[in-house]
C-alpha cells in the first residue's frame, strides 16, 4: 500500500480520491485513478492535488463520479470555479439528515410562497418590499441547497445500491 503524499493533504481532489479508496484499492495511486478519468493523465493528477494548477470543470465533474462523491461539483463550484462564487458548498450528511432538512425546509416554503404573492401582487416593488428581497432570496438559496442535499444522496446512492 503507497504512503499517504503529506504534501496533498488538505487538498480537496486528493481527500475525495482517498476517501474512495476504502471502496477501491485502485484510487489509492495516482496512476490507479488516472484510469477512472478519461484524458486525466497521472501528471496532471498530481498538480491538481498539489495545488500547482486547477483542473477544468469537466475534471472535476469526472472525479466527482470516479470518487463517488457528488459533493465534489459544489464544492468546486463555490470555491474554485470564477462564475459559480454564489454556488454554496453542500456537506456531505446521511441520507436521514438530508431529509428532514429538506423537510423542514418545505414547511417554511408556503410562507415564501405567500410572502413572494403579496411582494408582487401589484406588480411594483416599494421602498418597504425591496427591503424583502435580500432575505426572500436566502431563503430560497437555503430551500435550493437542501435540495441539492438529497440530489447528492440519491446520486450516491444509485451508484452503491444503497443508502449509507
Amino acid at each position: 500500500m503507497p504512503r499517504q503524499a503529506t504534501k496533498a493533504c488538505g487538498n480537496r481532489y486528493y481527500e475525495a480520491r482517498i476517501k474512495a479508496a476504502k471502496y477501491n484499492e485502485k484510487l489509492l495511486t495516482r496512476t490507479g485513478a488516472a484510469e477512472y478519468l478519461p484524458g486525466v493523465t497521472e501528471d496532471s493528477l498530481k498538480k491538481y492535488e498539489l495545488d500547482i494548477t486547477r483542473p477544468p470543470n469537466t475534471v472535476v465533474a469526472l472525479m466527482a463520479d470516479a470518487y463517488n462523491e457528488p459533493e465534489l461539483r459544489t464544492w468546486y463550484c463555490a470555491k474554485e470555479c470564477p462564475l459559480g462564487k454564489d454556488c454554496r458548498e453542500i456537506p456531505e450528511m446521511p441520507a436521514e439528515r438530508a431529509l428532514i432538512r429538506l423537510q423542514n425546509s418545505v414547511c417554511e416554503m408556503g410562507k415564501i410562497i405567500k410572502q413572494l404573492s403579496m411582494l408582487m401582487e401589484d406588480g411594483v416593488i416599494d421602498e418597504s418590499e425591496q427591503q424583502l428581497i435580500p432575505e426572500l432570496r436566502g431563503s430560497l438559496l437555503e430551500f435550493r441547497r437542501r435540495a441539492d442535499e438529497i440530489l447528492a444522496v440519491l446520486e450516491r446512492a444509485a451508484r452503491l445500491g444503497k443508502f449509507d
